[in-house]
């Protein structure tokens, strides 16, 4: 049986989390490097040097999927919350609801699974022209949060006009204003 909540009763937060994504190159990228000074092939410069940028460069794609795995979406009534441990420019935004301005999904093929699309919440603060967006992997019932939270309507004519399911025929933009 569901408890009935009081009218001045805050409702717990709704917690959503990162989607993990493949982070194979970033560990080939690593994987490669490492076994370039290990096998002793790095006597020349050019191999030391191309060694050394896989080394960063799969280090660098390592922390992006770390900070996408660990970042947490948080719905509350008066905001949205982003946070992210790892991110140490931004740890944590608080976006409050009347400046959430437009919600665009993107599917970027025909055929497109969940995991494909993803989600871009636009953001602009009271008395400010900056635009800040958050692209983040598409949870359709966080996209129907903020939808609804922030009050955002699908545009007319488009052909997704909810986040059950996602159109198949072509790849496009749908946006909620």
């Amino acid at each position: 049986m569901a408890e009935s909540t009081h009218a001045g009763e805050a409702q717990e937060p709704l917690v959503f989390r990162g989607r993990p994504k493949s982070m194979v190159s970033a560990a080939a990228l690593l994987i490669a490097g490492i076994l370039t000074f290990s096998m002793g092939i790095n006597r020349l410069f050019f191999v030391e040097a191309i060694a050394y940028t896989f080394l960063i460069w799969g280090a660098l794609l390592m922390y992006g999927h770390m900070i996408d795995i660990g970042t947490v979406f948080e719905v509350t009534d008066d905001a949205f919350e982003l946070r992210s441990p790892l991110r140490f420019w931004a740890l944590s935004r608080k976006w409050d609801w009347g400046h959430v301005t437009r919600l665009d999904l993107i599917v970027p093929r025909m055929e497109a699974a969940a995991g494909d699309v993803e989600m871009q919440v636009h953001y602009t603060p009271e008395g400010s022209t900056v635009l800040y967006r958050e692209d983040i992997p598409f949870i359709p019932a966080l996209a129907e949060e903020i939808a609804a939270r922030a009050g955002l309507t699908p545009e007319r004519q488009q052909e997704m006009q909810s986040f059950d399911s996602i159109p198949q025929e072509e790849k496009a933009t749908y946006t909620w204003n």
